[in-house]
């Protein structure tokens, strides 16, 4: 692609070139060229100036072309970069929300876990309370709220029973 650029841009220069040059010679440049506009404006050039009004013009028309496809290619690149920030803000807005439901779904496992593990330490209790009358849970009078629920050992009679007493 590149050399066939190349090839029609020296083509292009000879052309331009040996017109210039065929326009410059002195039977041809003495001769006029009336140009009309809409039949009520006549603009009068010789041939040299006519050639090189002509490729300005063709520069003109190039250059519109390069700026509009350059103005295209860019509006592309940034809708397609547009299109992937949005896909990728989709993607992490959903990455996002998956992880909150799993915290919020693990917190809710780990609570029920506990509710679960309280349950079952309640029954327990009642269950060893129903078998073992002596396990009731008296205050104690240390001073100490960590012991003041402790269970306190009962003999048969009902008197409770010391830990550090020998009897």
């Amino acid at each position: 692609m590149v050399i066939l650029g190349l090839i029609l841009v020296l083509l292009a220069l000879a052309l331009g070139a040996a017109l210039l040059m065929g326009t410059s010679a002195p039977e041809v440049s003495g001769q006029d060229v009336d140009i009309r506009l809409l039949d009520t404006v006549t603009i009068n050039l010789n041939p040299l100036t006519l050639v090189v009004v002509g490729m300005l013009t063709m520069l003109l028309l190039w250059l519109g072309l390069v700026l509009i496809k350059a103005a295209l290619t860019r509006k592309a690149k940034q809708r397609r970069l547009r299109k992937e920030q949005a896909a990728e803000s989709r993607e992490r807005q959903a990455r996002l929300e998956a992880e909150h439901q799993e915290d919020i779904a693990q917190r809710e496992r780990e609570l029920e876990d506990q509710r679960t593990s309280t349950e079952i330490a309640r029954e327990r209790a009642e269950a060893a309370e129903r078998h073992d009358p002596s396990l009731r849970t008296r205050p104690l009078q240390t001073g100490t709220r960590d012991d003041a629920t402790r269970p306190v050992p009962q003999d048969s009679t009902g008197t409770v029973r010391r830990p550090d007493s020998t009897a």
